[in-house]
């Protein structure tokens, strides 16, 4: 079974959020062990994470970003309230029951 290559662009923002947990974890003076520890994973894991290898569960990053004090930071993730696309659904919705 083959599989298509990752799409450069999301491959990009991956990587450019691994950088981010990395330095993020540099910040706290831990290592990737130290990390994978903290979050109770492998530290084949937070390796991966930290390269935004695309296979890397999302939990996985949920976990570290707990262990970081960042898990907070998910939640402006497809924040209702900056999707355009979801604003005006809404609004149309909401001009149909008039």
């Amino acid at each position: 079974m083959s599989t298509a290559p990752f799409p450069i662009l999301p491959s990009r923002t991956l990587q450019d959020l691994g950088e981010r947990v990395a330095l993020a974890r540099r910040a706290r003076g831990l290592t990737q062990r130290d990390l994978a520890h903290l979050a109770g994973v492998g530290a084949s894991s937070i390796v991966a994470l930290e390269k935004g290898h695309p296979g890397v569960a999302l939990g996985t990053l949920a976990r570290a970003l707990d262990a970081l004090s960042l898990l907070a930071e998910i939640d402006g993730l497809l924040a209702p309230q900056r999707d355009p696309a979801l604003t005006d659904f809404a609004v149309s919705r909401l001009r149909r029951t008039r």
